[in-house]
């Protein structure tokens, strides 16, 4: 009867070692993701902002990086994220638009840090979470973009003058 308890108990021990084995490899399977890079122009306007050309660059490491460095790693961004989000003296960037994209990126990126509390967290949560923080900052650089391509078309149109010339 002892012999019948202890080969029943090692076995539960074998599955669940080797389930947790399958785990573990799925963290540890790369995923790559897409970065939205900066135009030339939104480039020069920006770069005096150290702190978001510090977060892209982090944010460089996660281009292909695996379920397990993406947890690893959510704490520094979510530091780098706090820094760009205080640190911006760009004019034309303070305005609601921005500053909701740049709210919702960090909200993805608070998300993501808070995953590494969670034991019970699976790899295709944070695969999901790791691409929605790469949909929102690829977001931000679009609006970033359009931001200064369209104070360049303003300049280079002069809409004052038209409008002068109706009234």
């Amino acid at each position: 009867m002892i012999i019948v308890l202890l080969s029943s108990c090692t076995s539960q021990k074998k599955e669940s070692s080797e389930q947790e084995a399958i785990t573990n490899s799925e963290m540890d399977v790369i995923k790559k993701h897409t970065l939205k890079t900066l135009d030339s122009l939104s480039l020069k306007n920006i770069q005096s902002w150290k702190e978001y050309s510090d977060l892209k660059d982090f944010l460089k490491i996660y281009k292909e990086i695996s379920s397990r460095e993406a947890l690893n790693n959510a704490l520094e961004l979510k530091q780098l994220t706090k820094l760009a989000k205080d640190s911006i003296d760009i004019e034309e960037l303070k305005v609601p638009a921005f500053k909701a994209r740049i709210n919702v990126f960090q909200n993805e990126v608070l998300r993501l840090a808070d995953m590494t509390y969670i034991p019970a967290i699976t790899v295709r949560e944070i695969d999901l979470q790791v691409k929605n923080v790469f949909s929102t900052f690829n977001s931000l650089n679009s609006k970033i973009e359009h931001t200064f391509r369209k104070k360049s078309f303003d300049n280079s149109v002069k809409l004052d003058s038209i409008f002068n010339k109706m009234r």
